[in-house]
């Protein structure tokens, strides 16, 4: 697991490259992930070792990700292609962003006691909150009821199986840490207005919500044909054309029509998704979980102010 370090003994001691996570760091600040991106920095670990460690600046563990994770796989998850590799290392990304938003947040790790991941698949991500979060009740949701099942199972969570419609989602109580990654990526913009409003509902005093969009990373993959999503020419340039002229693009897929894929820019997503009077924007890390999609983390906030523990 990535560790968050206590500041006193950042001071104290210089990490080694071994222990420090380069990605972790990157998510921490954006003004050094912008200066890597754009060729100005040469790394996050050069940035810290010539002035980050310095100026006190906040690091993550990167060594032992897989230390005391369940490897059990369930027979029937999709996310698992063979490629073990890949499939923890979604979820040690995961982790990072989650313990990115707590740093941002100034919220202690042990007063997070209850936990939604929705959608939870079979735990691919689960498997890393759980070892996190020993002491914290995890909420399983999903639309697929054998993952729901696995994870109540092997996880000990509690067990909730979703809806299409989201109102209908029968999720009871508060949470102190909401967990969503790749469903809004598959949601028209009226289905992610209403995920917002359910978690608008769902996330309690000073609460968290980190949750996964496509953005500029994947428009231009599509621009540049590098990667089509098993999507048709025509959908490609429609879901194109609505997001250049809009900042959001939508498209279903065939077999599927009530999901689909989805494009956000980050100003939509801030101006339009996000409801500034209920939201603190606590970062916005482009293509952050798995290298790929963008990664928001937000507190609640109710009249410009986070509300108290």
């Amino acid at each position: 697991m990535p560790e968050l370090t206590d500041i006193s003994r950042q001071v104290a001691r210089m990490p080694t490259r071994e222990e420090f996570d380069e990605d972790g760091y990157l998510q921490l600040y954006a003004d050094i992930a912008a200066g890597v991106a754009q060729g100005n920095i040469l790394s996050g670990w050069s940035h810290f070792v010539a002035s980050g460690f310095a100026e006190g600046r906040r690091w993550i563990y990167g060594h032992d990700a897989l230390k005391g994770v369940s490897r059990e796989i369930a027979p029937g998850d999709e996310m698992c292609k063979g490629d073990l590799e890949h499939y923890f290392g979604a979820g040690v990304s995961a982790l990072r962003a989650v313990e990115a938003a707590l740093i941002a947040s100034g919220r202690p790790r042990e007063t997070i006691s209850r936990i939604l991941d929705l959608p939870c698949g079979h735990g691919r991500v689960m498997r890393f909150l759980r070892r996190a979060f020993p002491h914290a009740e995890l909420v399983a949701c999903d639309l697929n009821r054998d993952g729901v099942d696995f994870c109540a199972k092997t996880f000990g969570a509690v067990p909730e199986y979703s809806e299409t419609e989201v109102d209908r989602i029968p999720h009871q109580g508060v949470v102190d840490l909401v967990w969503c990654g790749s469903l809004l990526t598959h949601l028209s913009e009226v289905k992610c207005r209403d995920f917002m409003r359910f978690f608008t509902r769902v996330v309690g005093h000073r609460g968290i919500l980190v949750f996964t969009m496509h953005g500029r990373f994947c428009a231009r993959e599509f621009a540049q044909r590098a990667n089509r999503h098993e999507l048709t020419d025509a959908q490609v340039a429609t879901l194109l054309h609505d997001y250049q002229s809009g900042g959001f693009g939508y498209v279903p897929y065939e077999a599927t029509p009530e999901y689909g894929f989805s494009l956000a820019s980050p100003a939509f997503v801030i101006d339009q998704l996000m409801d500034c009077s209920t939201w603190k924007l606590l970062h916005y890390h482009e293509a952050g979980w798995d290298r790929r999609q963008d990664v928001i983390a937000l507190q609640k906030w109710v009249g410009g102010n986070a509300v108290g523990l």
